[in-house]
């Protein structure tokens, strides 16, 4: 792609508009002047977070994106912007189409556009089905005065995570935009991304553990960089309770039930993998069985790793041919979940009396002895009175103990 200079462009084919958009860069805030741009000198950008699925699917299927043909490219990345959002960006061609560009975008002076990808797209489809001369509107950054490439990425987060909502977002493009900032390229750290994106650092740190969890499941699955396969199997819900599982999990045992909760995700028959996940972690590692589970399970997940370590390729197509397709290996795997499950209600049930009067035990035990010899008189009625219903009530259960 021949490289172009918008700047030296202003007063030729850019015109100046008498709009100005507030921008906060550097630590400064101020109003940028807004120009007119004809779309054949603009280009989308490919580290966008809200297509970094696609993207990566894309690089899997054909390598790396291209750009010197810079049609091609666009038209890529322009079917990439369509299917993250179908609805969202119909809603924002109507209002184009019927009232002009309200939001000016923000672009580079090569071209690459920072923020508008969507509105961009719409144009773009506006000039397509109508045949007219579409101009996008935004402010034109020199990155030739001092904005590093850290400057743009902070200018980016404020952008997407103030002005449009993160609602937009697919979670696992978020995730993966969320690992490269903080894990893969360490752009930010937590609290810096914390206040770009005016979010709680505990938020952020839960985001990055999240996102790191994925990677690893993808690694697990010998697919690493495909992150449309986190994507595809929807996997925001059930990484959440990985996590909340693994923060309750002993230092030592989080390989191993890491990789088991991963097993289950791929050999699950429930429609509802959160919520798999949720019973696994609930009626099988949060209790003292948890070790014999395990040891159970280690078949399983070693089948399931192996046999996908050893693929070339791994993709939607191999799972579901090499783990999904399996009915022995997934009967397997759904009986002991299932059978451990139910064994542990079992002695949940069993032993709830025993905890509870154990409970009520160390209550009463706990009673100061002096403290009661003390008691007003009105006390001590309301104190002989509860005690009688306890002497009841343990002759009752004496009674039941000899039924």
């Amino acid at each position: 792609m021949k490289e172009k200079n918008l700047i030296e462009l202003i007063g030729k084919d850019i015109t100046i508009t008498t709009g100005t958009r507030k921008l906060s860069i550097k630590g400064k805030t101020e109003n940028y002047k807004v120009y007119r741009i004809p779309l054949e000198y603009l280009f989308y950008n490919d580290q966008n977070g809200r297509i970094a699925t696609y993207i990566s699917k894309h690089e899997d299927e054909h390598g790396k994106l291209n750009m010197d043909d810079i049609d091609n490219y666009n038209s890529i990345i322009h079917d990439f912007i369509e299917e993250s959002n179908k609805n969202a960006l119909n809603k924002t061609k109507n209002n184009i189409k019927l009232f002009g560009q309200r939001v000016p975008g923000v672009v580079l002076q090569n071209g690459r556009i920072i923020d508008g990808n969507r509105r961009f797209t719409c144009l773009r489809d506006l000039h397509e089905e109508e045949g007219k001369d579409y101009y996008f509107e935004a402010v034109i950054l020199d990155t030739e005065q001092g904005i590093s490439s850290k400057d743009i990425k902070r200018l980016e987060l404020n952008l997407q995570h103030g002005e449009e909502r993160p609602v937009d977002y697919n979670p696992i493009d978020n995730l993966v935009d969320v690992y490269k900032d903080l894990v893969e390229n360490e752009t930010f750290t937590v609290k810096e991304y914390a206040l770009n994106t005016n979010t709680k650092e505990k938020e952020v740190e839960k985001l990055k553990k999240k996102s790191i969890l994925m990677v690893e499941f993808l690694e697990f699955i010998n697919a690493k960089g495909k992150y449309y396969i986190a994507r595809d199997l929807n996997l925001d819900g059930p990484l959440q309770e990985v996590m909340i599982i693994l923060n309750r999990t002993s230092e030592d045992q989080q390989e191993d039930v890491k990789s088991a909760l991963f097993t289950s995700l791929l050999t699950s028959n429930k429609g509802d993998l959160t919520r798999h996940i949720r019973e696994i972690g609930r009626d099988i590692i949060n209790t003292k069985n948890s070790e014999e589970f395990l040891e159970e399970y280690e078949e399983v997940v070693e089948e399931v790793y192996d046999s996908l370590q050893e693929e070339d390729v791994v993709d939607i197509s191999t799972i579901n041919q090499k783990i999904a397709a399996k009915k022995d290996l997934k009967e397997e795997s759904n009986q002991l979940i299932e059978k451990k499950i139910e064994t542990n209600r079992i002695d949940q049930a069993r032993n709830k009396p025993v905890d509870l009067l154990e409970r009520s035990f160390q209550a009463l035990d706990s009673i100061d002895t002096t403290a009661v010899s003390r008691m007003g008189d009105d006390n001590k009625e309301n104190f002989k009175e509860l005690l009688h219903k306890i002497q009841s009530t343990v002759e009752l259960l004496g009674e039941k103990l000899d039924v």
